[in-house]
């Protein structure tokens, strides 16, 4: 009897097979093997009270005051922080150069 026969290793695998079986394996592994392990109720009711979504603003959403030079990036980021958001996307464009003229 060979080594390994009484668990169905008598049979070799083919080239085929085994690289399928190692990209399923490559792909599940950072997943820590619970690819399919279903999520517990009490963490997905956690997650449904927490935020997801944060309010921002946009520099480009003041176009128009920008290129009429009545805001500065300094104006938009006060008043940002007067309408409370939580965060800004500043368009680099409007930003006061460093440069030496």
């Amino acid at each position: 009897m060979r080594l390994g026969s009484e668990v169905g290793m008598d049979k070799p695998m083919l080239r085929r097979r085994f690289l399928v079986a190692a990209g399923a394996a490559a792909v599940a592994a950072p997943l820590g093997g619970n690819a399919f392990a279903r999520p517990r109720a009490a963490a997905t009711i956690q997650t449904a009270k927490q935020a997801r979504l944060f309010v921002g603003c946009c520099a480009y959403s003041y176009f128009k005051y920008f290129n009429a030079g009545s805001m500065t990036m300094e104006s938009f980021i006060h008043r940002a922080v007067e309408l409370e958001v939580y965060g800004v996307d500043i368009t680099t464009y409007w930003l006061k150069s460093v440069e030496p003229e």
